[in-house]
């Protein structure tokens, strides 16, 4: 006797919808398929900022860089996914990157946005910053306002996407001239004084139940050559960036509320 067409189709489906019942399937996300973290540098349009960011960008990670002028920042436009404005100086710029960002979750913010002062360094062929004698109010001022103030203002508008981490990291790119006990040296009121309020910004937000969990540190990045260090620093930006991208990736508890050097060591502040 044969067996119609029909009834075989029947018994085939049904035994397949029994067989699938009864397999569990199990979904493994290798690190290729597994969702990136995001990543946010501030002033990433130059310098140290623009290769932490080619550094995070190459090895997977979902990058946001902000700069005051995206539409000039060409290089960072090449090797982040996500380009916005930003003045670390502004409420309503702030609001601005607050709002470009809803909903979205940012495990690691890492503040690099720095201001040395009016001669921008101490490079060769530079003039020394401003001594006791020459300096100004708004030199000292516009230094807090971007180094020490920047930080908390960005950090606060960012509170619902560092939030939304299951460990999200908030980094101070900070100075080993904040240091209260630092070797005597004149000159850079403004700009060393910030980098100290920096840290002490650093320390109190590591205990602020607005940010949950998160860990809050400051790292100092060492002398580098870039257009803020000048071309006598012994560093360079791909050097000193790959060990301060490892040491945010390691970050745990227990180094919360303290400062680091890009090598690793804790610093006094």
């Amino acid at each position: 006797m044969k067996i119609k067409p029909l009834l075989i189709a029947f018994l085939t489906t049904s035994l397949f919808s029994i067989a699938a019942e009864e397999v569990a399937v199990e979904v493994v996300l290798t690190p290729e398929s597994a969702p990136k973290q995001t990543v946010l540098v501030t002033g990433a349009n130059r310098g140290l900022g623009l290769e932490l960011s080619k550094q995070f960008a190459a090895d997977g990670y979902h990058v946001i860089g902000t700069a005051r002028s995206p539409e000039k920042a060409t290089e960072l436009q090449e090797v982040a996914d996500e380009v916005l404005a930003l003045d670390v100086t502004s409420d309503e710029s702030i609001k601005g990157l607050s709002a470009a960002l809803k909903g979205q979750t940012v495990d690691i913010l890492v503040h690099n946005a720095g201001y040395f002062g009016p001669t921008q360094g101490l490079g060769s062929g530079r003039e020394k910053s401003a001594s006791l004698k020459t300096l100004t109010r708004g030199e000292v001022l516009d230094c807090f306002a971007v180094n020490a103030a920047g930080p908390i203002f960005v950090t606060q508008g960012l509170l619902p996407n560092l939030n939304a981490s299951k460990q999200a990291k908030v980094i101070i790119i900070s100075s080993r001239s904040g240091i209260m006990n630092q070797s005597r040296s004149a000159g850079a009121y403004g700009y060393r004084m910030s980098k100290t309020a920096a840290n002490r910004a650093m320390s109190i937000m590591s205990v602020d139940k607005a940010l949950g969990n998160a860990i809050v540190v400051s790292v100092a990045p060492g002398h580098n050559q870039t257009d803020m260090g000048g071309n006598r620093a012994k560093l360079t930006p791909e050097v000193s960036m790959k060990h301060v991208k490892g040491l945010i990736e390691g970050l745990t508890k227990e180094q919360d509320g303290r400062f680091w050097y890009y090598n690793g060591e804790e610093l006094p502040w």
